[in-house]
């Protein structure tokens, strides 16, 4: 294959680089993904919790991030999103569970900081009435009619009736047919080997072609550090982390229905959390431990957790029989120092036209925003965005990306 010639080239093909696509797509600019995998989401996308944080479990991620940002102004555009894209968007409702006092002050003041503060139109993150669903603290008692099968010991917890769980690989692959349907390229089976970087554009050198492209934007995930490197881009730095997750079959959906999850303790990095699959069984997890990223091991301790997280939820039932599939994702975590995680998505100030993409954790609940935030990046670095008139929404099936 020839030299071809984009005004944006953006590398990965999970839902970050896809959704970005399907947002350019709405402008008259040429876009090419490129993406060293024969398919889409084959990496972080397809191995991860399926949640989209809604409500609390958005609302109180760090006020002032990138993560609070992107995640809270997509609440009010996920089902619009959804539908257009044709994937099931299925609301849940989440559990913030209570065992001790300590715990529900915790719950309190989340809920009293972030909530309320994001329902003033003057507030950083406003959401408008309607978007979502009051949230509220339940009782032991109604805990029970909400789950029968729950643990007699969790005194209650803060119910959040907005949090919702989708397939996320169905959406990468929506995304990308609806990014294609309305001209986007995608070249997969291309794994980037250099990048030279010129006066007014970059040469991404595969192993099958060569993209000259006015603008990138990195959107290769785990890979992205390797990526940025290339061309001297690297105003960041992050750590991989493996989380193990548990997969229970169909059968277990007859028992727990809601997401639900235990505040961290302190000393344990680990996540406790059960979710709904959107076709039915349940998620759990997540053991997580610091790795190198070529580590493709499972140890017996994950599953081990996964099953102590679910029967801490749900304690009278033989999960052992019903485990389905353990596997794990790798993620980048940035700001592992200081303990708390935040999206990465901005031009380093020494390369121009070009923009790093790094979500990691909760990135699927971002993407109706990330697209727009990086759209608003390029915009700022000298892309012309004008928008087309026969842009399409709707994902026509049968378009294979």
């Amino acid at each position: 294959m020839g030299e071809l010639e984009v005004d944006v080239a953006i590398i990965g093909a999970g839902v970050a680089g896809l959704s970005i696509a399907r947002e350019l797509s709405r402008y008259s600019v040429n876009v090419v993904v490129i993406e060293r995998n024969v398919d889409v989401a084959q990496e972080m996308t397809s191995n991860n919790m399926g949640l989209v944080c809604q409500g609390a479990d958005s609302l109180t991620f760090r006020p002032g991030s990138l993560h609070a940002e992107l995640n809270i102004k997509s609440i009010p555009l996920w089902p619009k999103f959804a539908e257009e894209l044709g994937v099931p968007f299925k609301r849940v409702g989440g559990l913030g569970l209570i065992c001790h006092k300590a715990d529900y002050l915790r719950f309190l003041k989340m809920y009293s900081r972030a909530f309320k503060s994001s329902l003033k139109p003057n507030a950083p993150y406003y959401i408008p009435e309607g978007s979502f669903k009051p949230l509220q603290f339940l009782d032991r008692r109604s805990l029970k009619d909400l789950e029968p099968n729950i643990n007699p010991r969790i005194q209650g917890a803060l119910y959040d009736p907005n949090l919702a769980v989708i397939d996320p690989v169905l959406l990468a692959r929506s995304l990308a047919e609806n990014a294609k349907a309305n001209g986007v390229e995608l070249l997969f089976g291309n794994e980037v080997k250099t990048i030279e970087r010129k006066d007014t554009y970059f040469l991404v050198n595969t192993n099958e072609t060569t993209v000259r492209a006015s603008f990138v934007v990195n959107a290769a995930g785990i890979n992205a550090e390797s990526i940025a490197e290339m061309v001297g881009a690297r105003n960041f730095s992050y750590v991989p982390v493996k989380g193990i997750l548990t997969d229970f079959d169909e059968e277990t959906s007859e028992v727990f229905s809601h997401q639900a999850f235990y505040l961290p303790r302190l000393g344990d990095p680990h996540i406790r959390a059960v979710v709904p699959i959107v076709y039915g069984g349940l998620r759990v997890g997540i053991h997580l431990d610091f790795v190198l990223r070529s580590d493709k091991n499972i140890p017996l301790q994950g599953l081990e957790h996964n099953l102590k997280v679910v029967k801490e939820v749900i304690p009278d039932y033989p999960f052992e029989k019903h485990v389905k599939r353990t596997f794990y994702g790798i993620m980048p975590l940035t700001n592992a120092e200081v303990g708390w995680h935040d999206f990465i998505v901005d031009i380093p100030e020494y390369v121009p036209k070009w923009v790093n993409v790094i979500l990691g954790p909760a990135g699927v609940s971002s993407a109706p925003m990330l697209g727009k935030k990086v759209a608003e990046l390029l915009m700022t670095s000298g892309l012309y965005l004008t928008p087309r008139t026969d842009f399409n929404p709707i994902v026509e099936r049968g378009v294979k990306p």
